[in-house]
Order: C-alpha cells, then sequence, then structure tokens
C-alpha cells in the first residue's frame, strides 16, 4: 500500500512539472523573412506585391527593409511613360495582415558606408526612420549605427530588435567588428547573389565569423549574437541562380502568438533557427545540452554537425556528427558554447548558389 501510495504521489509530481513546462514553451513556429525589398528602394516591384508573394507562399511575418526610408509619405517611381505613386505600408498593410496568420512589420535597411565599404544593417517595427550615422572605421560605424537603431526602439516592446546584414557583403566587416557591434543579430544566410556567404581564398565564411564573434563575446562576458536567414529579395520577375529572387532563406521563430512582441520576445531567447528548406518539429537547449527532431521527408537524409569552441583551444571544430532525424549533443563541461548546422542531401530549389543543398541552422548555446 505504502509503495502505491508512493507511486501515485510520484507520477502527480511528474504530470504536474511536465505539464508545466509545456505551459511554458511557446506553441507555435511562424515562418518569416526579415530582409527584402521593393519599389521604394531598388525592389523591381510595388510593396503591396511583395507582401501578396510572401503570404502566398506560406509565411506568416514580413519585414519589407527598403534603404534609409521607412513606407510611409509621398514616394512615386517612374515605370515606362507613367509616374506612379507608391502606396504606403498604412494604405496596404488591412489587404494582408491578419491576426494569428500574417504580419507586416515597418522595418529599414540603414544603410551606411566607411573606410569605403558597405555597412547595412536592419532595424524592425520602428516608428521613425534612422539615419545612417557615418563612422571613421567600419568597426565605428556600424556600433553607431546599432546604437542609433537602439535609440529610436527604446520606446516601444522590442529596443534590440536589429540585425548586421550580410557582412561579407563587399567584404565589409570582420570577425571583430561584428563581435564589438553590439546587436543580437546578424544574418548567417543572406540569400542575394552578391554577399558572399561563403567567403573566399582570403576571406572566411559567415559561420567562421558568426564562431570567432561569439568566442570573443564569451571572453567578454558579453550576450551571444544569433543567426537568421533571410533573402534580401529585390527581383520578383526573373528567377534563378545570380537573381535576387525570394524565398531562399527564412527563420523559424517559436513564439507564443504572432505579434511583434511575441516574435522580439522569442529571438532574443533564442528560440528560432535559421532554415533554406530543412524543418524542425522541436528543438531543446538546456545545461546539459541539445535536442534536435527534424520533420522528416520521404528519401532524404540530414546530417546534424554540432559545432562548438571548446575552452583551450584557438579555433572552433565540429564536437558530434549524427545521421538521422533526431541529434543529442551531452555537454561535456568543456565547452564555451556549442551550436547545431543540420545539412540534407535535397537540392535546393532556385539556390543561393548552384548545387546548394537545403540546410537550418540553430542558435548557439553557452554552457
Amino acid at each position: 500500500m505504502k509503495f502505491r501510495y508512493t507511486l501515485i504521489i510520484s507520477i502527480f509530481l511528474l504530470v504536474g512539472t511536465l505539464s508545466g513546462f509545456r505551459k511554458q514553451e511557446p506553441k507555435h513556429f511562424y515562418k518569416g523573412n526579415l530582409h527584402t525589398h521593393s519599389y521604394w528602394s531598388d525592389g523591381n516591384t510595388y510593396p503591396e506585391e511583395v507582401a501578396r508573394w510572401y503570404s502566398d507562399h506560406g509565411y506568416q511575418f514580413l519585414a519589407i527593409t527598403d534603404h534609409n526610408l521607412l513606407q510611409e509619405g509621398k514616394k512615386t517611381k517612374v515605370i515606362g511613360k507613367d509616374t506612379i505613386r507608391l502606396r504606403e505600408l498604412a494604405g496596404y498593410r488591412n489587404e494582408f495582415e491578419k491576426p494569428g496568420k500574417f504580419l507586416l512589420l515597418a522595418s529599414e535597411e540603414i544603410s551606411d558606408s566607411s573606410e569605403k565599404k558597405p555597412v547595412h544593417l536592419n532595424g524592425f517595427n520602428l516608428q521613425t526612420v534612422v539615419k545612417p550615422t557615418g563612422g571613421a572605421t567600419v568597426a565605428e560605424c556600424v556600433a553607431s549605427n546599432v546604437k542609433a537603431i537602439r535609440e529610436a526602439l527604446k520606446t516601444g516592446e522590442n529596443p534590440e530588435w536589429i540585425t548586421i546584414n550580410h557582412p561579407n557583403f563587399g567584404w565589409g566587416l570582420t570577425a571583430d567588428a561584428l563581435a564589438r557591434c553590439g546587436a543580437r543579430f546578424f544574418e548567417v544566410f543572406n540569400g542575394h547573389p552578391s554577399v558572399r556567404n561563403y567567403g573566399d581564398s582570403t576571406h572566411i565564411n559567415t559561420e567562421n565569423m558568426w564562431d570567432q564573434a561569439n568566442k570573443w563575446r564569451i571572453d567578454k562576458g558579453e550576450k551571444l549574437i544569433l543567426g537568421i536567414a533571410t533573402d534580401d529579395a529585390h527581383q520578383y520577375d526573373q528567377y534563378g541562380v545570380g537573381k535576387a529572387n525570394p524565398g531562399r532563406g527564412w527563420t523559424m521563430v517559436r513564439a507564443t502568438e504572432l505579434t511583434p512582441a511575441a516574435l522580439y520576445q522569442a529571438m532574443m531567447e533564442g528560440s528560432f533557427y535559421a532554415s533554406t528548406g530543412v524543418e524542425l518539429t522541436s528543438f531543446q537547449s538546456n545545461k546539459k545540452g541539445l535536442v534536435i527532431r527534424i520533420k522528416k521527408e520521404k528519401d532524404v537524409q540530414y546530417t546534424t554537425e554540432f559545432i562548438g569552441w571548446l575552452a583551450g583551444k584557438d579555433r572552433p571544430e565540429i564536437l558530434k556528427t549524427v545521421i538521422g532525424p533526431k541529434a543529442v549533443y551531452r555537454a561535456t563541461g568543456k565547452e564555451l558554447f556549442v551550436r547545431a548546422r543540420v545539412i540534407s542531401d535535397k537540392t535546393k530549389e532556385n539556390p543561393f548558389a548552384a548545387g546548394d543543398g537545403e540546410m537550418a541552422w540553430l542558435q548557439p548555446v553557452s554552457f
């Protein structure tokens, strides 16, 4: 009888604990693109057509990030022999926004330069235009612009919703400049054909840059920088490698609801992953390690690489490789941080570069 009573109490406590855990877990994955363009700057179609493309293709949130402006006020575009007045965000968003279904974020790509190199950043859910600040060096320029965006966002619900864009575009940023920028997010993948995600013989790729920046942050006791994937789309009429098309990279945010505040909170907590096609059913991380479950497609094989930086080492390394739809990494206590990269053998449709397979990147975790 005593054993039965103890067993019942144990089950009750276990169920209560698991129920409490489930209540704390965000309930939905929301698919979004946080970098794209329209006629308001250098995109080649109307902003409402951009919104329509993403809404029609299964996205739940979108930031149209035209250069150095918000979609408000009078703006015209010469198209053929006609001069067209472009619609403001406030004028077309009601056609697309639906609670819990689709959300548009008033956003801007702050486009600046220093030392003859480009410095581009995005600010999300902005109420006012942010003017580029300049800076004597690239590092000073990017940090100064981060502060300017933060100042513009400080009165809202998302004061740190800032990304560093395509760091290898024009070979603009070094890992050191990325590390010191002060922003929480950067583009580990950008679908524009000119951004050089993969580096070259003399420049590191964006993933290596990510790890080096986070090693600096770990050493300084600062929060890790987190990676998103975006399209940076400009062209919506012709598709193919070499074109800046939509549909190449996106961010999957696990949030309680589809609102700016909920998306921002989830991203600040690292509750999201970047993808070019691989879809996850769940992921978890804590002081013990990481668990990843992949939504398996028929006849597709998945390889998960756990990449980390061990104490005392001078570079990151692949700590473990797992084949299959579930991958587990158990911390040993030697890791400064660990992140995961999922690679599938499914070829990406309309890829960034010919031959690319579909991938996903999970956020780094420190132990």
